[in-house]
């Protein structure tokens, strides 16, 4: 792509097509949906399908071990898997669903591949303000296979940036318009969503019991900035203004530095834990 039509894809970021508040409610509520279907299939089922893979590669001197967050390697229970799934799954949604609503407009210049780029930029913040990837983590010992472990961690970050772009689309074509009774629901639930991402999202980026580690400050604080920016965006579609140099420039500047910042962290985090 060029960069006059990475220009213009960031130009019409700054301005959605969404037309009305309600239009913006539509939007915030087709991206909470994407976000908890893709957190239980893929942060879910598919964190509870990396552990099986990952305790069954593991040694035999590591079978019966307990894990940090108190499982036992190479048993499988019902009530375990629910647990993990659900919890998981919903926690990880939401954050989920945030993140890519912030990074959405930015990563339009990628075109088909916004998925990917999105699941990039989810391992480049979110690997780093989850347990999954702490060096420290005392699983990369019991587990081993360092490598095929981090792999599947990435393939997991990558799978639910693809599957969560494929999901929004899905249900943004059939989803109904924010028209009569609908707009009223939708406007409910993008409430109910901002509340819960509001609490969800800051306490994943800036609190050090998300992670037991050190929260990635810088990388947290170029995520404020793309919101700022996607928070402009959005009122710029209702409310049109003269901000849109402002509006563009948070935004980019918010998702290369989250990327950039972000990827430091991770890449750092991942050959510590290799070596």
């Amino acid at each position: 792509m060029t960069l006059s039509r990475m220009a213009a894809a960031a130009r019409n970021a700054a301005f959605p097509p969404f037309g009305s508040w309600f239009g913006l409610a539509r939007h915030i509520v087709v991206g909470g949906i994407a976000g908890l279907v893709t957190g239980l299939l893929v942060g879910g089922v598919g964190g509870r399908l990396f552990m099986r893979i990952a305790g069954a590669a593991a040694a035999d001197t590591a079978q019966g071990a307990t894990t940090e967050a108190g499982f036992t390697v190479g048993e499988i229970t019902a009530g375990g898997s629910l647990g993990l799934v659900i919890f998981t799954g919903v926690f990880v949604g939401i954050a989920g669903a945030v993140l890519y609503l912030v990074f959405r407009p930015w990563l339009a210049w990628t075109g088909r591949w916004r998925g990917v780029a999105y699941g990039v930029m989810l391992f480049a913040v979110g690997s780093a303000t989850s347990d999954v990837m702490n060096p420290d983590n005392i699983d990369f010992v019991i587990l081993g296979n360092e490598v095929l472990v981090v792999g599947m961690i990435v393939a997991l970050f990558v799978g639910f940036g693809v599957f969560m772009e494929w999901m929004f689309g899905k249900l943004d074509r059939r989803l109904p318009a924010a028209e009569g009774s609908a707009r009223w629901a939708y406007s409910f639930l993008a409430l109910l969503g901002a509340g819960a991402g509001g609490l969800a999202t800051p306490f994943l980026l800036f609190n050090r019991q998300a992670c037991d580690c050190d929260p990635p400050l810088v990388a947290a604080t170029f995520v404020v900035i793309a919101a700022a920016g996607t928070a402009m965006s959005w009122w710029n579609t209702v409310r049109p203004s003269r901000l849109e140099t402002l509006t563009v420039a948070l935004g980019l500047t918010g998702v290369t530095g989250a990327a950039v910042f972000g990827l430091i962290r991770a890449v750092s985090d991942a050959i510590e834990i290799i070596s």
